[in-house]
């Protein structure tokens, strides 16, 4: 009986470690964010500017609601703000702003600039409690080696409120130094009824969109079905003799690439690679797509398309994590190795046990 005992106390604490591993952030923190915070109950969109004077609000600790330091039942809008120095050494660096978990709706601002909102404000309120915040930092937002200030607007419908748990940081992608050409950054978007296969350029109303980032969080909430994503480009000179990949990180949930109209490949095709085994049975959202782009297909010297159609059935969509780019064969050799490590995701307990015990 103790046998059987230690036995699955080893498994226990083996599968919390791959949990751990699965869930854990693929961001090197640059700042971190937790602590005291300024705080305010209310709701004015001046208190995003960064010229505000917040020195008579109130100091709360991030992470933790606010119903737990002082703020007992007081359900509604409140605003957070932090001052932070992001280093000069960080400005050849693509950053992001992870902020853990925020009861219910929030909109994020750096330096007066909106990055990012998940949730939907009253009237037509949307609670978006349980999701992770992640959110892309344009560049030119951040004012490397002197003062930034972030501020967080928050609607909270019931119980706890605020920014209550979870990892808080400004950092930046650990996989894009796989990159030889990095396409992060300004695409467009088009949103149809049914998978659209006919690049029908003129007939399809395009948006912007930033690319690594979930549409729910850029003004598309609640929004599951269909979609394209756009993007031109032209192939760096020292790399047109290369035999290229293109990396477009984490998708939700399923897609079909395009390079100048000619197909590439979808997801089906990463679920035999170090990206994708044991990983697909856990949903193609967490499996990282880089497809091998065919000799003759890029224009050296001209400009290239690419078209991204998405599915998404469900939840968070869209090209929600990076990194995103062009990769030589060696570096993406180099990033496959990164995961070629046998920690792979499981879909439920069964699946691990059996392959512990197999």
């Amino acid at each position: 009986m103790k046998n059987v005992i230690f036995f699955f106390c080893i498994v226990i604490l083996t599968l919390q470690a791959l949990l751990t591993n699965a869930l854990a952030s693929d961001l090197e923190p640059v700042v971190r964010l937790d602590g005291y915070w300024k705080f305010n109950i209310g709701d004015n969109m001046n208190w995003a500017k960064p010229a505000y004077d917040d020195s008579d609000w109130d100091d709360l600790r991030v992470p933790g609601s606010w119903e737990d330091q002082g703020y007992v039942g007081y359900d509604g809008y409140a605003w957070y703000r932090k001052k932070i120095m992001v280093p000069e050494t960080s400005s050849d660096k693509q950053l992001y702003i992870e902020l853990g978990h925020i009861d219910d709706v929030n909109q994020v601002f750096i330096n007066g600039h909106e990055v990012g909102k998940l949730g939907v404000f009253p009237p037509d309120y949307v609670t978006a409690y349980d999701a992770p915040l992640t959110y892309y930092i344009p560049k030119g937002y951040i004012n490397f080696g002197a003062e930034n200030i972030v501020a967080v607007r928050v609607y909270d419908d019931y119980e706890r409120g605020g920014i209550y748990d979870g990892d808080l940081f400004i950092g930046y992608d650990l996989y894009a130094k796989y990159l030889d050409y990095d396409l992060s950054g300004n695409w467009k978007i088009f949103f149809t009824n049914e998978e659209n296969n006919s690049f029908a350029g003129d007939e399809i109303e395009l948006h912007d969109i930033r690319v690594p980032s979930c549409w729910e969080i850029q003004g598309y909430a609640e929004y599951d079905g269909y979609a394209g994503y756009i993007r031109t480009f032209s192939v760096p000179k020292e790399l047109e003799n290369e035999s290229l990949y293109i990396s477009l990180g984490k998708i939700d949930d399923k897609d079909k690439v395009y390079i100048n109209r000619k197909y590439i490949g979808s997801v089906k095709d990463m679920y035999s690679t170090s990206f994708g085994k044991g990983r697909y049975n856990g949903g193609d959202w967490q499996i990282r797509r880089v497809y091998k782009i065919p000799k003759g297909v890029l224009k050296p010297g001209e400009k290239n398309s690419i078209i991204i159609l998405v599915h998404d059935e469900g939840g968070v969509g869209g090209i929600h994590e990076g990194p995103i780019g062009l990769m030589t064969y060696g570096n993406y050799k180099e990033y496959e190795d990164a995961f070629d490590d046998g920690s792979y995701h499981y879909s439920n307990f069964v699946e691990f046990l059996i392959d512990v015990l197999d």
